[in-house]
């Protein structure tokens, strides 16, 4: 019998039932995630967005699905985003998006083509301005594109798909789309907001000539010519378009933050002034500079070009961008604290026990200051047998989420969290792991269980908490599992396992 992880999902049939929402009809379908247009109870629409599963993604579906899970109680009171709240039904977990009646961006280009800078730079105000209340409540986007805004038919505009968002929280590896993300962004940096300004000059720079300003960068020499090249002009594909709106987009797209706008409120404020200089000019019918439409699209970008960059022609961009980023870490505000908890990746009552046990302490120590908690879990290598590269892959993303399902379910409702919370899957030894993950985010503390073992196992097998504490160099809080005496004379089923907390400083090793 084959392993339902492993079978392709069937859409969901218009009528079929997720809690309160009956679906009518799929309505799009991307790498993550499936969405469905679906109506309560009341007969209100709505928009449920379900994470595909093991047999057709790696587990960053659903990562990022979880991100946007926990975005959800940020952007409750926020108009300009497709609001969301979570749903679970039958163990099937999903967002309920607030329906918006229009189209994104990109479909819109498609349909009637590229934008006039009049109409670019009014909309881009609008989107700007979005970002910038985001910015301002800590939230960068960090996958600003054509197809995650959406224009309403009152002009509006909509910031959608938050599952590569950063929230008070920086990821190791770069995500995004690579036509749009930001150069620092390949080198490991996502808690730069300028990096959302990054993907607006290459947004302006699309509405207006359904060009982008690089080549796709697929793979690394790729990022690395890209980062070393300098754009091209818009003004080569539109040459009437007026210097200050190219000024605008490449400054957008510097390769350094530092010399892109400091922030979105600043961007927001050059578009505005531009578009007043465009409305005057408009109103007097006067054109930009007499004679210089008439000269070449690529000539009038090689001179904008040429003075632009007549100062800093033989700066190496690459390793600019690398004493930048060494910089950005040594001047980082001192972090939330940030805890792993690792929890057991066995299943059972006991073991659910344990881990809810070890969650408990985490949060409760998490409320004593700011934190942010990473819950780590260790899997062991999948025997893969003599299955294909496809299967086998199939095989280990479906442990990947069998293990973030159960943590899932142990975690309490987003919003009642008293910190930011975070999931890490690993394969391999546990110690290593849980080493490498207390290094990779720079832990102040690890919170780790202790089972109870008789004498003999500990004798031959050794703890693998003890292990841990003579491997770490950070504080150690450590729950161990205690059990009741059994009452004498009394034949009684095994008593549920008691835990209690001690904190303890790793050793030297």
């Amino acid at each position: 019998m084959s392993d339902p992880l492993l079978q392709s999902p069937i859409p969901h049939p218009a009528g079929f039932r997720l809690g309160p929402y009956t679906i009518e009809r799929q309505i799009g379908e991307g790498g993550m995630a499936l969405l469905y247009l679906a109506v309560d109870e009341n007969g209100a629409q709505h928009v449920l967005k379900l994470p595909r599963t093991p047999a057709e993604t790696d587990p960053a579906s659903q990562v990022a699905f979880e991100n946007e899970v926990r975005l959800a109680p940020y952007l409750g009171d926020f108009a300009r985003v497709s609001q969301s709240r979570t749903g679970e039904s039958d163990g099937e977990r999903y967002l309920v998006l607030t329906y918006i009646d229009g189209t994104d961006l990109w479909t819109h280009l498609r349909a009637h083509g590229c934008l006039g800078e009049r109409e670019a730079v009014a909309l881009a105000k609008k989107i700007v301005s979005a970002l910038a209340e985001l910015h301002e409540r800590r939230i960068l986007h960090l996958d600003v594109k054509l197809s995650n805004i959406m224009l309403t038919p009152s002009g509006d505009v909509r910031v959608i798909d938050f599952g590569l968002a950063n929230h008070l929280e920086s990821f190791h590896e770069p995500k995004g789309t690579p036509a749009y993300i930001a150069p620092e962004q390949f080198l490991g940096v996502r808690d730069e907001p300028r990096s959302d300004i990054f993907s607006i000059g290459t947004l302006l720079f699309e509405m207006t000539t359904s060009r982008l300003p690089f080549l796709e960068a697929h793979s690394e020499l790729d990022v690395i010519n890209r980062i070393k090249r300098e754009p091209v002009s818009p003004r080569v594909y539109r040459p009437e378009l007026s210097s200050g709106f190219e000024s605008i987009i490449m400054t957008c797209l510097e390769t350094v933050p530092d010399r892109r706008y400091a922030s979105m409120r600043e961007l927001h404020a050059a578009l505005e002034k531009l578009e007043q200089t465009l409305e005057q000019r408009a109103a007097a019918l006067a054109p930009e500079a007499p004679g210089r439409p008439a000269m070449p699209g690529r000539v009038v970008a090689l001179a904008s070009r040429l003075m632009r960059r007549s100062t800093d022609l033989r700066v190496d961009r690459l390793e600019g961008l690398k004493r930048w980023v060494a910089a950005h870490r040594g001047r980082r505000p001192a972090a939330p604290y940030r805890i792993v908890v690792a929890l057991d990746s066995a299943s059972g009552g006991r073991v659910e026990t344990i881990n809810r046990a070890l969650l408990d302490a985490t949060l409760r120590l998490a409320r004593m200051q700011p934190s942010m908690i990473t819950v780590l879990t260790v899997l062991a290598p999948q025997d893969t047998g003599m299955a294909d590269g496809a299967r086998e892959a199939q095989i280990i993303n479906a442990s990947y989420h069998s293990a973030r399902n159960r943590i899932n379910r142990l975690l309490p409702p987003s919003g009642s969290m008293s910190a930011p919370i975070g999931i890490n899957v690993r394969t391999g030894n546990v110690v290593e792991a849980i080493s490498t993950c207390v290094a990779d985010y720079g832990a102040d503390l690890l919170v780790i269980g202790a089972r109870e073992r008789n004498a003999l196992s500990r004798f031959l097998l050794g703890s693998t908490t003890y292990k841990v504490l003579t491997t770490l160099s950070c504080p150690v809080f450590v729950v161990r599992e205690r059990r009741k005496p059994a009452k004498p004379r009394v034949a009684e089923p095994m008593q549920a396992a008691e835990l209690s907390g001690e904190s303890a400083q790793s050793p030297s090793p």
